[in-house]
Order: C-alpha cells, then structure tokens, then sequence
C-alpha cells in the first residue's frame, strides 16, 4: 500500500454526544469506509480511558474519531494504540513541541502535563479485529483545565499563540496516514520506536498498585499492551486499571 491508496473522508458535525458512537452507528449502518474523519467542536459526552469524561470547551481543541479497517489479530491490537501514539507523538515534534513522551498505553504528555489522549475501541470478529474506532482529543487552544486528574496543558499554552484547528487536523492525519501505510507494509519496528518515547522508561518512578506504594522502573510492554515493571527486583506485568502512575 502507498499513500494514494489510503485516503480520508470528512464527517463535521457542531455538536454531538460522541463522535466514538457516531462512528459506530456509521458501521452499523453500513455508511463508512475505512479512512472516515468524524470531527465536531463539541462532545457531550466524550470518553476517555477506563470511562472517564474528556474535558474540553467547545470549539477550542480537536475532538475526532478516525474509522479502520486493520485486520489485526486480537494478540496484535496493542500495535495500533503504540501507532497512534507514536504519530501523535512525532506530530507534535514537528511543531516544535519541547519533552513530548507517550504515557502508557496511549495518552501524550507534553512536560508531564497531558496533552491528548486515545480511546480506541475495536469490532472483533473470530479471532481478527474487522474495524477499530481511533477517539482522539487533543488540546489546542484551550488555557484552563479545572477537572483532569493529572495536570494537563495545550498548544496554546506551550507555543504561547492560538491554532488553526482544521490546519493541525490535515498536518496530524497525514503523519498517521504516513505511518500507518508504513506499518502496513512491515517498514516501522513500533514496539522500539514506542519504549524510546515511553513515559518512565528505565527510569525510577513511584507507582501504585493493589499492594501499595512502590519505586519502580518500567522495563518494556508485552505484545499484548501490559507494562512490564520492576516490582523490587521481581518483574510484574499490569493491565490498564492495575497500576496507577504517581508522579
């Protein structure tokens, strides 16, 4: 696959619930193909991970979700949350962004502040995942963060000037577009290019987890998307809800 084979389609709605279910419903529905852009200046009921809410004003910052047809085994998914993350991750490197670091599995953070996160959330049939719905907010011209529960920040406040959003959606879609026909063809060795961005990769840091407080150092991420930690001196493997990041 090359560029010219993989292209975008463009929904703009003003305000919708979730551009995650809108997405859905256009699959269940039969309206879409794989490369369709659902974008709004408002959710009113955006998701993050672990069914948080995502904060956002209205008509300040990206909110969009992005219809794939991957083909991935089930023991393959993680691959595509270290895609996205990785092209986020690069996107925000061309625009001059300082200390840009991927925090396990998918949220950006700019300076320990977060930036954007991922929700993706997948169609499975067998053992293959037919489509996968890619949610991304990213925050953009946005200055005040009242209800994140790690400190947050925007492009307005690290580059210190307002975004033209649809510009940065053309410039991110096209760093993904990039890497994904990248990937698809075996050209790009995500899992190294993923833990030289990872957040507290082979670094001490104090996590949390059902045993309590602890001084660990992340070694890698298996296959399967689990953080793999050095627990004093034991080596433990975490799935999303079973380890809380304390600094």
């Amino acid at each position: 696959m090359d560029s010219s084979e993989f292209q975008f389609q463009f929904i703009h709605l003003n305000s919708i619930h979730s551009t995650n279910i809108y997405a859905f419903e256009l699959l269940r529905q039969k309206n879409s193909v794989e490369g369709t852009v659902i974008t709004t200046n408002y959710q009113e009921q955006g998701k993050g991970q672990m069914g948080q809410k995502w904060e956002s004003e209205q008509g300040k910052n990206l909110q969009f979700s992005i219809v794939m047809s991957p083909k991935l085994e089930i023991d393959n998914q993680f691959q595509l949350s270290q895609l996205v993350a990785i092209s986020l991750k690069e996107w925000l490197d061309t625009m001059a962004v300082d200390d840009v670091k991927i925090k396990w599995p998918n949220d950006i953070l700019v300076k320990g502040k977060k930036i954007a996160g991922v929700l993706i959330e997948n169609s499975i049939q067998g053992r293959e995942i037919s489509h996968s719905i890619i949610g991304i907010g990213l925050n953009v011209n946005q200055e005040v963060f009242a209800n994140f529960t790690r400190p947050a920040t925007s492009l307005r406040l690290e580059l210190d000037r307002f975004c033209d959003l649809q510009l940065l959606l053309v410039d991110l879609l096209e760093v993904f577009r990039s890497n994904y026909v990248q990937y698809i063809s075996g050209k790009l060795n995500l899992q190294q290019m993923y833990l030289n961005s990872l957040f507290g990769f082979g670094t001490p840091q104090l996590y949390s987890d059902e045993e309590g407080e602890f001084l660990g150092v992340i070694l890698g991420v298996s296959p399967s998307g689990k953080l793999q930690v050095n627990r004093n001196g034991k080596l433990k493997s975490y799935d999303l809800k079973e380890l809380k990041f304390l600094d």
